[in-house]
């Protein structure tokens, strides 16, 4: 079978982490069907080069006016059976020509002729969120006859600007999950959800975790109990909550936080404002084998984000063996117990304190190999994998029966 994979945001030479988990994801099923032949379709979506502002209009001209595009490539990963295909295109806002959606659809339809010079015909399409992957893999669709599956990750979904003054659904998201054979949702949470816009042919099927990256590690006893936060700095994430919680514990422990982003400074200045700077670490935007590091090192890792379709760093730190704290925002109670942490609600800073000072007194009632155990049976590559083959084993046989009716 050979599988053409749209990613609505990749990783890109200056922006390494945005996306990886769809790479990891089509490395993973390439890595466990070696008979099958996978292509992951980029035009550089996360590539400062082709990614035009409008709030930098003289540096977006200067991209434009230069043509300092880079040039199309077929780069081959590891193993024979999966390549990632680029040809670039500039990218805008979708206010002004539609986002140049034209262009970035022909780029698609050139990284699927060269996917198929190379492999032969694709079978399906898997995209990767709604917008623009789910209506990029809508419109191939259409012209080709290939079916497609979408896998969504909006948190909250559906985004604002994906909303009209009517309350409903952009045209293009329905069209795009209308016409795949299998809307595969990462959260029953976000399952209902879409239901809820009338949304059908709804599977659920969580990210996977590289389980063979990700494990335990044999380490000495912390003297001051350590946590670990990872998130990108923004609201949702509540690292402003994080850092009010942290202050008030009146035990001894350092906090140490990974991620970048728009409102860093602004926690950082809140963390001194809190008077805990000797206490807070700020790593910064950190690698796989820094976040590893982290989670094998840290008593508990801790993140009472606002909402989440999953949380991929629960189930990380879950895969170390070490038990999380998060809030009940839509993906984590799903999948988090009493033998692998606890749970609070959201936008709660007294409950968040109880719950770390919680953790902190009973941290020896946690098994990291029940926690393990806990995570492979759900989020390993074994099980994930499996999952979304049978998808795309349903979306041929579907689309091979009504060829044949």
């Amino acid at each position: 079978m050979n599988v053409f994979i749209i990613p609505s945001w990749y990783p890109s030479q200056n922006n390494a982490l945005p996306g990886i988990f769809f790479r990891e994801q089509a490395m993973a099923m390439a890595s466990q069907y070696k008979e099958f032949n996978f292509g992951i379709s980029t035009w550089g979506q996360n590539d400062e080069r082709l990614l035009l502002w409008g709030k930098k209009p003289l540096n977006s001209l200067s991209k434009f006016l230069l043509s300092n595009k880079p040039i199309p490539s077929v780069t081959m990963l590891s193993g024979e059976n999966i390549a990632e295909l680029f040809t670039p295109t500039y990218t805008w806002t979708s206010k002004y020509l539609n986002g140049n959606f034209k262009k970035i659809l022909k780029a698609n339809l050139l990284n699927l002729e060269q996917f198929e010079v190379k492999f032969g015909k694709a079978h399906i399409i898997h995209a990767h969120v709604g917008y623009p992957a789910g209506y990029i893999a809508q419109n191939l669709s259409k012209v080709l006859g290939i079916p497609y599956s979408v896998t969504e990750h909006m948190s909250p979904f559906p985004h604002a600007q994906f909303l009209n003054k009517q309350n409903k659904l952009d045209h293009k998201l329905l069209l795009a999950y209308k016409y795949a054979s299998t809307n595969i949702c990462v959260s029953q949470n976000l399952a209902l959800q879409m239901n809820s816009f009338g949304i059908k042919n709804l599977i659920t099927i969580p990210n996977l975790v590289d389980d063979l990256y990700y494990k335990p590690a044999v380490r000495s006893k912390n003297k001051i109990f350590t946590f670990f936060s990872l998130g990108r700095m923004v609201p949702q994430k509540g690292m402003d909550l994080l850092l009010k919680a942290f202050s008030k514990i009146d035990k001894e422990a350092i906090l140490r936080i990974g991620g970048d982003g728009d409102f860093i400074h602004k926690y950082k200045r809140l963390a001194t404002k809190l008077k805990i700077d000797h206490k807070v670490h700020w790593l910064g935007e950190i690698d796989k084998s820094r976040a590893l590091t982290e989670y094998q090192c840290c008593d508990a890792f801790v993140l009472p984000s606002r909402y989440e379709s999953m949380g991929v760093v629960f189930a990380e730190a879950m895969a170390c063996g070490k038990p999380v704290i998060a809030t009940i925002c839509g993906g984590p109670e799903e999948f988090i117990n009493d033998d692998c942490g606890y749970l609070v609600e959201p936008e709660n800073e007294k409950g968040l304190l109880q719950t770390m000072e919680k953790m902190m007194e009973n941290l020896s009632l946690f098994d990291p190999s029940t926690i393990r155990k806990h995570f492979e049976c759900r989020f390993s590559k074994q099980v994930v994998c499996k999952k979304i083959k049978d998808v795309y084993e349903f979306a041929v046989d579907s689309d091979r029966k009504k060829l044949s009716n």
